[in-house]
């Protein structure tokens, strides 16, 4: 009983926290980062990266824990229905500091294939960032055309980095 009513708490306060930031909107450093991302700016877009998870990263990490301790399923990627979504979507933060992880590893990886002698510290900079993104394994981005997808995902698929 007791284990049940901790449990709807627990749900109550991700739903709470969620419904706090706005559903469908993403932080602004992550939207900066995407667009220098697309520009091949990759040094801004690290930098706009880092802001999100220096600002963010800590109450996405315990989003995370949250949801690892209630054992909640992991949410799912491609078209979802309005439930799911709207689920992923009250998860703002987790999301959002996922995805700069992931922006800030495809930034990195990008720089190191540069290949001068300057650009070799991006390959480990590009794991670690790869790598906090699967630690916020709930996380979930928005594609416009209409999806989710795992940054997690997208990250691993990106390793090793050769």
């Amino acid at each position: 009983m007791r284990k049940s009513l901790l449990r709807v708490c627990a749900l109550a306060s991700i739903f709470l926290i969620g419904l706090w930031s706005p559903i469908m909107s993403e932080e602004e450093c992550v939207k900066n980062a995407w667009e220098k991302y697309g520009a091949k700016a990759y040094e801004k877009s690290i930098e706009f990266a880092d802001k999100c998870i220096d600002e963010f990263g800590r109450a996405a990490l315990r989003t995370q824990k949250q949801l690892d301790s209630l054992n909640i399923p992991m949410p799912p990627v491609g078209k979802v229905s309005a439930a799911e979504r709207d689920a992923i979507f009250n998860r703002g933060l987790l999301n959002d500091v996922a995805t700069a992880y992931y922006i800030k590893g495809r930034s990195a990886e990008a720089l190191y294939h540069k290949g001068d002698s300057t650009t070799q510290h991006y390959k480990a900079l590009a794991e670690d960032a790869y790598a906090g993104a699967c630690e916020l394994s709930y996380g979930r981005t928005w594609d416009p055309k209409g999806w989710f997808w795992s940054p997690c995902q997208a990250a691993n698929d990106r390793l090793p980095i050769e």
